[in-house]
C-alpha cells in the first residue's frame, strides 16, 4: 500500500482515491506477500522460576541459568493455535529442569536438565480446547 499525495492534517481519514494497491484492514482475509513479521523476543539471564509472557512474546530466552529453575505458565491470555518458543542456555552447568504441567508432550520428551553450556530449544503451541501448551518439538544443541 501507497500513500500518493496524502494529505492527513486535520483529518484522521484518507480519501480511497489517495491509495494506490490494496489497503489491509483490521478484519479483512487480506493476503500479505512478501512482508516481514518480527518476532518479539523477551530475554532474562536467569531466574528461579522462568515465567515466558505469553502476550508479549514469541520467543523466551533464557542465557545464562545459573540455578535449578521451574519454567512457570506462560503469564497472559494465549489464543488457540498461537507459537512459543523457549530457547534456554545454562552458565556452562547443567542445570536441573521443573515444568508447570500446562505444558503437555506431544511426541516428545522435556528436558529435565539442561547439557552444560548448550541450547535448547522448546517450541509449544496453544491449544485453547484443553487449555495447555502442546510442547511439539524439544531440541539441543549438539
Amino acid at each position: 500500500m501507497a500513500l500518493v499525495n496524502a494529505d492527513i492534517s486535520g483529518s484522521a481519514a484518507i480519501a480511497a482515491s489517495k491509495i494506490s494497491g490494496t489497503a489491509v484492514t483490521l478484519a479483512g482475509t487480506e493476503t500479505l506477500t512478501n512482508k516481514r513479521i518480527t518476532q518479539r523476543v523477551e530475554t532474562t539471564a536467569d531466574a528461579a522460576t522462568i515465567t515466558p509472557t505469553g502476550d508479549a512474546s514469541d520467543m523466551y530466552t533464557v542465557t545464562a541459568l545459573a540455578q535449578a529453575a521451574t519454567i512457570a505458565a506462560p503469564s497472559g491470555t494465549p489464543t488457540s493455535g498461537q507459537k512459543l518458543i523457549i530457547r534456554l542456555k545454562d552458565d556452562g552447568t547443567g542445570r536441573a529442569l521443573t515444568w508447570n504441567s500446562t505444558y503437555t508432550v506431544v511426541g516428545t520428551t522435556l528436558p529435565t536438565t539442561t547439557v552444560a553450556n548448550k541450547y535448547h530449544y522448546i517450541g509449544c503451541i496453544y491449544n485453547s480446547q484443553s487449555s495447555k501448551w502442546d510442547v511439539v518439538g524439544v531440541l539441543a544443541q549438539a
